[in-house]
């Protein structure tokens, strides 16, 4: 049921980042558009981002165009079915909620960080990474752990401010990470 409920959630990941880089295209400061829009590129390009280049663009995600208030109700929608919400709301109810839920994960990040992957067994491993985008059922343990602890160094870093990256991070560090065999 996994995979099927993730090629679900997969379906709208192309949507995120299309939104993505067309609202950077309106952004004003050229050199942090430019990053993103690199960054755009190079995820619909195959390739996966490091951490330092969603660091680099962390600042316009809280204020800006892009902050969770602030974008296109049908990029809120695309972002609200990454976390199986229902798409079928107001503007305002789904940006609510989608922030509701980015910031829950961000408090279950924390206590993470406290706890220590370490800590964690194998199901539970698993079960934070398909939370926070990745579907975990073709990787190995090892995988996954690598996986979570670059998630949880970009949300270490993270605002409450800037949840809008973290959401969109759900898709640019899972899109290209390791996809399940063809049927």
């Amino acid at each position: 049921f996994l995979d099927v409920y993730d090629s679900i959630r997969r379906d709208s990941y192309p949507d995120v980042v299309r939104s993505l880089a067309l609202a950077a295209r309106s952004l004003p400061e050229p050199r942090p558009r430019e990053l993103l829009q690199q960054l755009c590129a190079q995820v619909q390009g195959g390739a996966r981002p490091q951490l330092a280049q969603l660091l680099a663009v962390r600042s316009l995600f809280s204020g800006s165009l892009l902050a969770l208030n602030r974008l296109r109700v049908d990029h809120v929608r695309a972002l609200s079915q990454v976390l199986f919400l229902t798409p079928h709301l107001p503007a305002f109810f789904l940006r609510h909620r989608l922030c509701s839920h980015v910031l829950e994960i961000r408090h279950l990040d924390r206590a993470l960080l406290r706890l220590g992957l370490g800590q964690l067994s194998e199901e539970e491993l698993r079960a934070a990474c398909y939370l926070r985008g990745l579907n975990p059922t073709h990787l190995g343990r090892a995988e996954c752990r690598a996986w979570l602890e670059q998630w949880l160094g970009l949300s270490r870093e993270l605002q409450a401010s800037e949840a809008s990256l973290l959401a969109h991070s759900m898709v640019l560090l899972s899109l290209n990470y390791r996809r399940p065999p063809e049927r």
